[in-house]
């Protein structure tokens, strides 16, 4: 189905479940009171040193401020964008666009749902930025103006809020070609954000709308059926509906929740609407990602690889999204980038700027940050294969004699399997790793695997570095059994087909295989690279989800040696 016919068909939702975005779940204390001020457009001037609240820093520069400015969607839905201008009005800037669904006003801001404010330092914002959105008075006072939009659904613009898509695409196509012919604007639109306010750019490029210069998706997931709801064929929104309730959504909005309960498998909405298309995007981008969000990693390097664009720069930082976005390095660093496409700067970003910079963690010493490559899968990639030996080993060697591991699960019962492999020399490794196992249980029709790679300086004691309060434990990999086939083997957009199940027969061994979402990291001379196969989740996630339902039950059984060549692959550099 070409995306046209696709669009018309789907944009006016008769087969898409709408909710007020509550659903059958209760997410505790990350239900904020939220606000919604009154309507007003006007347009007001914020003068240098202004203080919005107690513990923001005063603002950097004049600004001009246009609020609540009405943009009419091509089917006649009106949209809310607030405007921030250099206050030398001569002055036709580019625009730098956010596009949002939690709201362009504050307070509340969702960095204050976290303990310490996620590392969100209070005092290095001006508290006029949207959550995941840039500080406007950073741009203003370098010659930009910054457009932050509601989007549809969102507080007073009018609609019901489309969950991002297609359908929101074309909305973010209308407000880009207003935001190019306005008369403070020099025709060239960027888009920039984190997560939500990412992943909408994938969207919003693939159109092709003729003012929007570049893009800087900034942690964004591409397919929202293998990214998040139903990894590796595991149903498991329970991340969507504790954003719900971080949402002004007076209209309602687009169920995924519901939407993965009516369609549980790959269907149109699901690789037509809900996946982003890379290939029509063809401007110069700028991506940032990393190795411990529960939701963002694999689709962004996904993007990075598959759009078509000729100027594309990757950067893997070692942090989380928020702070990554808030360090002034790298918001320098993306200033840059946006002088160089929509102001016509001559400061040498493509010459200067390494295609790829990855980072490589590290529990035990220093990370290392900013490593400059050629492409990302690394070309000089080595795939090892460390072979399961036995029940507790892990090895370089095809083992001949047959092995196997086993773990109970059940009700009480929530088993795993540790496979260790003590490295001889100091390798890097940053890139996808995979599995290829044979598994059988004893007992039911399916099996949920949850899988981790790491290192560990121990064989006793299990060292995790922190990232946003929680352990983060390496790659992950996750897979329902019955949904095995695989239809696409590349690293950087490895496919599941998800369209039908093939349920276990109790006893019988199955050849599965699977990819774990990138890492990096150094391992050292001594070091061990630990796998764990569990029948249960053991990442800790950003938020305060329930667990995830499973099929398991009985005893699980990897199967390795002989005719059993279970092994996982690791990428060294």
């Amino acid at each position: 189905m070409e995306k046209k016919m696709w669009l018309e068909k789907y944009d006016t939702f008769d087969e898409v479940i709408f909710t007020d975005g509550v659903e059958e779940m209760d997410t505790g204390s990350y239900q904020p009171k939220l606000a919604y001020p009154p309507l007003k457009t006007e347009t007001v001037v914020v003068p240098k040193g202004t203080v919005k609240a107690e513990g923001y820093r005063p603002t950097a520069v004049d600004m001009v401020v246009m609020r609540d400015q009405p943009v009419k969607m091509r089917d006649g839905v009106t949209i809310y964008v607030d405007i921030f201008r250099p206050a030398d009005e001569k002055t036709k800037t580019p625009v730098v666009l956010a596009w949002t669904p939690y709201g362009k006003i504050d307070p509340p801001n969702n960095y204050d749902l976290y303990a310490n404010r996620a590392w969100m330092d209070k005092d290095q914002s001006c508290g006029f930025d949207t959550f995941e959105g840039p500080e406007p008075d950073y741009w203003v006072n370098f010659g930009y103006a910054v457009a932050v939009a509601d989007s549809r659904g969102s507080t007073h613009s009018e609609g019901s809020m489309r969950y991002l898509g297609h359908g929101e695409g074309v909305d973010i196509y209308d407000c880009i070609e207003w935001l190019g012919v306005q008369e403070w604007s020099n025709g060239k639109v960027a888009m920039v954000g984190n997560s939500w306010l990412a992943i909408c750019q994938y969207f919003a490029a693939d159109l092709k709308p003729p003012h929007l210069a570049a893009i800087a998706p900034w942690e964004g997931y591409s397919d929202i059926y293998r990214d998040v709801v139903c990894r590796g064929g595991i149903p498991g929104a329970e991340f969507l509906n504790a954003v719900n309730k971080t949402l002004r959504i007076p209209n309602g909005i687009e169920s995924i929740p519901l939407m993965v309960e009516k369609y549980p498998f790959i269907n149109d909405y699901w690789a037509n609407e809900k996946r982003a298309e890379f290939t029509p995007i063809e401007i110069p981008a700028y991506f940032a990602a990393s190795y411990s969000s529960c939701v963002h990693p694999y689709g962004t390097l996904r993007a990075y690889c598959k759009v078509s664009s000729k100027q594309k720069w990757l950067r893997i930082h070692n942090t989380q999204e928020w702070p990554d976005q808030q360090t002034p390095k790298y918001r320098d660093d993306l200033r840059d980038f946006f002088d160089y496409f929509l102001k016509g700067e001559k400061n040498g970003w493509p010459e200067k700027t390494a295609k790829v910079r990855v980072s490589l963690l590290d529990a035990f010493g220093p990370d290392t940050c900013d490593r400059e490559e050629k492409d990302f899968p690394m070309p000089q990639t080595e795939n090892r294969k460390l072979y399961i030996k036995d029940a507790k080993t892990l090895s370089y060697e095809k083992p001949a004699a047959e092995a196997k591991a086993s773990y109970e699960v059940g009700k009480d019962k929530d088993g795993s399997l540790r496979f260790t492999f003590t490295m001889d020399e100091d390798v890097d490794i940053c890139g996808y790793c995979t599995a290829h196992l044979f598994v059988s249980t004893d007992k039911g029709s399916d099996m949920d695997l949850f899988m981790y790679v790491y290192k560990s300086d121990s064989l006793d004691v299990e060292n995790f570095p922190l990232m946003l309060g929680v352990d983060f434990m390496g790659a992950e990999a996750r897979l329902r059994v019955s949904h095995r086939k695989v239809i696409c083997r590349d690293v950087f957009d490895w496919q599941h087909e998800h369209k039908t199940e093939e349920l276990l027969t109790p006893g019988e061994i199955y050849e599965i295989e699977t990819i774990f979402w990138p890492t990096g990291t150094t391992i050292r001379k001594g070091e061990h690279v630990v796998l764990v196969i569990s029948a249960k989740e053991l990442q800790a996630f950003e938020f305060p989800t329930p667990r995830l339902k499973t099929r398991n039950e009985g005893m699980h059984t990897i199967h390795a040696g002989g005719k059993y060549d279970s092994y996982i692959t690791i990428p060294v550099i």
